[in-house]
């Protein structure tokens, strides 16, 4: 094979420009997207932009270009182009270390994990296909996805958050759990006041007022 050969073949890496900043390409109506949305205004970085992919609207040629896949959301900066909203709420909190939103300790940043490993795969998924349940087995999703939120909310401090006294990535996911909560118009139940008391802690946080506009939806 000639160099001139190798030259036209070489597939050169996709990064952004040097200087485009940091940018969070998200989807409207996204609970992964706005978990993120929401970790980024915890960060508070000045230089960050979100565009919003609408779909049937015009082909945003930049978006094409770092993510060929099209997967919401999506985030690219001088590092590189980063998919998935776990990786992107970590790598955040790596990236922008203040305010720090996982423990200091071996032991604390496990149990968030954990916590984060649920959230992804068994909450926040329940609630995205929420929605699309059929009338015949809406009521059934339902009550089981109260007794998984009750589930979780003996364990919360009374004054603190989900697991102990410090915000952490995995409040964040679960105030974006708890706003769509509210706007899917599902009421908790009487015995579910800790919890009701966490949302407020969450909904009151300057960055969830910032990123959501002061709006919360229903009460849960």
């Amino acid at each position: 094979m000639t160099l001139r050969t190798r030259h036209k073949t070489a597939q050169p890496t996709i990064k952004p420009a040097p200087n485009a900043g940091l940018m969070l390409f998200v989807a409207e109506d996204s609970l992964s997207c706005d978990w993120a949305r929401l970790v980024l205004a915890e960060k508070d970085i000045d230089s960050a932009q979100i565009q919003t992919i609408r779909p049937g609207s015009a082909i945003n040629e930049d978006f094409l270009v770092l993510n060929p896949s099209q997967s919401l959301p999506t985030l690219a900066d001088r590092e590189g182009v980063i998919t998935g909203a776990r990786v992107i709420v970590e790598y955040l909190d790596e990236r922008y270390p203040h305010p720090p939103l996982m423990p200091l300790s071996p032991s604390a940043r496990a149990r968030v994990r954990m916590a984060l490993q649920g959230l992804e795969h068994e909450l926040l998924p329940r609630i995205e296909t929420l929605p699309a349940v059929g009338a015949r087995g809406a009521a059934a999703a339902r009550s089981e996805l109260l007794e998984r939120l009750l589930a979780g909310g003996r364990h919360f401090a009374a004054q603190g958050y989900i697991l102990g006294r410090d915000y952490t990535l995995v409040d964040s996911g679960w105030a974006v759990l708890l706003r769509r909560l509210g706007q899917l118009a599902i009421e908790l139940p009487a015995q579910a006041e800790p919890l009701r008391r966490y949302a407020a802690r969450l909904f009151a946080r300057p960055a969830y007022q910032r990123c959501f506009n002061k709006e919360s939806g229903r009460k849960p």
